[in-house]
C-alpha cells in the first residue's frame, strides 16, 4: 500500500512522545506522595507540556496569535500554496508553474537567498504574489533572545528593500518555531505570524507522486498549504520533486472547486 501520510519518522516520534507521557502522568498518579503533592506534580507537567507545544508546534497559541487556516465565510472553497526557503533556482520554475495556472502565492523568503536571486524575488511580485518574511536564515528561534530574532527579520526586510521589494505583513518562522520574544518582535514591525493547515514533507524529496496525494487527499475549504522552494540554508538545493508535482496539485485542486488567495489578502 502506497505511503500517504506522515514519514515514519513522524509517527515514531509521535508515538513516543505519547507514551512519554501517558508514562509520567502514570508514574506522578502512582506515586507515594500526599495527593496535593500529585496535583501539583500534575499541574506542572501539564504546564510544561504547553510550554513545548507552544514552542514546537506550529499552529498552536493559548492566545489565538498564530493563523494557520483561512477563514470559512466568503462562501468560497478557498486554499493558499505557500513557498518557504527560497528564492532559490527553482523558484522560476515555480513561477512558471502559478503563471501557467493563473493564481497567485505567497513565498516566505530566506535574506540570504534573496541576495543570490534578487531578480527572482522582483519577478514574483511583479507577478502578482505575496512575499513574506522567513528569516535571513534558517535559525532556529525557540531560544534566541529578542535581539537575535529582531536581527533575522530585519535581515530580510532589508534585503528585499535592496531588492526593490516591499514585503507583506506576513511572518513564518523557520520550521515554525516560536517564543514569546518571536511575538513581541512581530508585533513592532505589525507582522501577522502564519503557520500551516497541512504539510507535505517535500523537502524529504519523497516521489513527486506522493507529494501529489499528501497534497490533495482530504483537502479541505480554507487549508494552508506548506511547500518548499528551497530547502533550508542550501544555496542549490534539490526541490525537483516539489516542482515536478506542483502542476498536478493545483490541477486537482482546482479540479475539486478550490480558489487560490495570497495570505496577505486575508
Amino acid at each position: 500500500m502506497p505511503q500517504v501520510g506522515a514519514p515514519l519518522r513522524s509517527w515514531c516520534g509521535r508515538i513516543a512522545l505519547a507514551v512519554a507521557s501517558v508514562s509520567l502522568a502514570y508514574a506522578i498518579v502512582t506515586a507515594g506522595v500526599a495527593m496535593t503533592w500529585r496535583v501539583g506534580l500534575l499541574g506542572a507537567a501539564a504546564l510544561g507540556a504547553l510550554g513545548l507545544a507552544f514552542r514546537y508546534v506550529p499552529a498552536f497559541d493559548p492566545l489565538g496569535r498564530v493563523r494557520w487556516r483561512l477563514p470559512l465565510t466568503d462562501g468560497r472553497k478557498s486554499c493558499a500554496l505557500t513557498f518557504d526557503d527560497g528564492p532559490t533556482a527553482a523558484t522560476g520554475a515555480v513561477l512558471d508553474i502559478l503563471a501557467a495556472e493563473q493564481i497567485p502565492a505567497t513565498f516566505f523568503v530566506i535574506g540570504a537567498n534573496v541576495e543570490r536571486h534578487p531578480a527572482l524575488v522582483r519577478r514574483a511580485q511583479a507577478e502578482g504574489h505575496a512575499v513574506g518574511i522567513h528569516g535571513m536564515t534558517h535559525a532556529r528561534l525557540a531560544s534566541a533572545p529578542a535581539s537575535m530574532i529582531a536581527g533575522q527579520v530585519d535581515g530580510v526586510s532589508d534585503a528585499l528593500s535592496r531588492a526593490g521589494v516591499t514585503h507583506a505583513r506576513v511572518y513564518r518562522t523557520p520550521h515554525g518555531i516560536k517564543s514569546p520574544r518571536v511575538f513581541e518582535v512581530a508585533r513592532r514591525r505589525g507582522l501577522t505570524l502564519w503557520a500551516w493547515s497541512r504539510g507535505v514533507w517535500d523537502t524529504d524529496r519523497p516521489a513527486p507522486d506522493l507529494i501529489v496525494r499528501r497534497a490533495t487527499r482530504g483537502a479541505r475549504a480554507g487549508m494552508v498549504l506548506l511547500l518548499h522552494d528551497g530547502r533550508g540554508d542550501e544555496a542549490e538545493p534539490d526541490t525537483s520533486a516539489m516542482v515536478a508535482a506542483l502542476p498536478r496539485i493545483v490541477r486537482e485542486l482546482k479540479r475539486r472547486g478550490f480558489a487560490f488567495v495570497r495570505l496577505a489578502d486575508v
